[in-house]
């Protein structure tokens, strides 16, 4: 007799087996990973392999002159990783809060910099099968400063795509952008 345990991965593969033979058909089916992350309130979706690493917050060392969003430096790897702190980036609130006891930070390497984005909170990880989200265009190209071009329709929820290998290379490539288009 089957144990309930192997009915349910035979039923699981038998599911994946049709999902595979429908999307061959159908031109292929895609399928990658993405960090679910709160920030501000707001569930954003981040590509798994656009972040190498997710650290807790430790020591920061701030720096004179650099706007508010920047919360400082620390060592990572043996590397200088330059902090972001993604709601004051993102959604431009200026004012500077405690850190929550969920957040995070997301290391994401440039071509010669490395940077961290802090969020609020790491809900999860995702394995998103292209036949099973809805992707549609962000209509505001100033949301999210410009850094999500995409919203996806996951478990019945929208959420941005956020775009964190364009953003390191923004600040490599451009410096420290103005914030004027910093509402979202």
């Amino acid at each position: 007799m089957i144990s309930p345990y192997e009915l349910l991965v035979g039923l699981a593969l038998l599911r994946e087996k049709k999902r595979r033979s429908e999307s061959t058909q159908q031109g292929g089916l895609e399928s990658w990973s993405a960090l679910v992350v709160m920030i501000g309130g707001q569930r954003c979706l981040i590509r798994q392999d656009e972040v190498d690493e997710v650290v807790a917050p430790g020591r920061l060392t701030s720096v004179l002159g650099m706007p508010s969003w920047m919360l400082g430096l620390t060592y990572f790897r043996g590397h200088l990783l330059n902090v972001i702190d993604s709601k004051a980036f993102f959604l431009g609130n200026q004012k500077r809060s405690l850190l929550p006891a969920a957040s995070r930070i997301l290391a994401v390497q440039g071509q010669e910099e490395w940077f961290g984005l802090r969020v609020d909170e790491l809900l999860g990880i995702r394995h998103i099968w292209s036949d099973s989200v809805k992707v549609q265009v962000l209509e505001d190209k100033k949301a999210w400063r410009g850094f999500a071009q995409y919203k996806i329709s996951l478990e019945g929820e929208t959420m941005p795509l956020l775009q964190v290998k364009k953003l390191a290379s923004e600040l490599e490539q451009r410096g420290i952008p103005a914030m004027e288009s910093a509402k979202g």
